[in-house]
């Protein structure tokens, strides 16, 4: 709906049926009399619900992304990803230089570095591959701690059945 030539009156007295829920409640709560004009209501308006609106995000957001210490790649990458996607006309090359600088020194970071990977699409293909190897490694890894585990404590065991001398 679009309002021409009324005055200051008539859009004070229209406002409060744009408005539903939290907004109504707040407009219901001013004291009868303390708004004398329509700009200072827009301005009351703005001003207790400015908190409320939603923060564009910007490509700057995504320097403050850092892998965690003990954080997996994974988490890493789904936090990165989360924050990625909010972002319009995202430039690649610079999604992918904020992945990079907030990987926290390890094998995957040599790996990127070392093999030239140029493009956030490129980095995120091969964080895949290396998250699916780290758990097929990781999976392998297990059983044989728990092995040795066995092995020490039977020792144990054994030790604990030797007949006192």
């Amino acid at each position: 709906m679009y309002v021409q030539d009324v005055d200051d009156a008539t859009c004070c007295r229209y406002f409060p049926a744009t408005l539903k829920g939290i907004a109504q409640k707040w407009f219901n709560g001013l004291p009868r009399g303390s708004v004398t004009s329509f700009f200072q209501l827009a301005e009351l308006f703005s001003a207790h619900f400015v908190a409320s609106k939603k923060e564009k995000k910007i490509s700057i957001h995504l320097a403050r992304i850092r892998q965690r210490r003990g954080e997996d790649l994974k988490g890493y990458v789904r936090r990165f990803n989360h924050e990625a996607v909010l972002i319009p006309n995202l430039q690649d090359g610079v999604a992918y230089a904020a992945f990079l600088n907030g990987l926290l020194p390890g094998r995957f970071k040599f790996s990127l570095a070392e093999t030239k990977v140029t493009t956030l699409v490129e980095a995120l293909g091969r964080a895949q591959s290396f998250i699916q190897a780290t758990e097929i490694c990781v999976g392998e890894e297990t059983p044989r701690q728990d092995s040795k585990k066995r092995v020490v404590e039977d020792r144990n065991v054994q030790s604990d059945k030797r007949p006192l001398k």
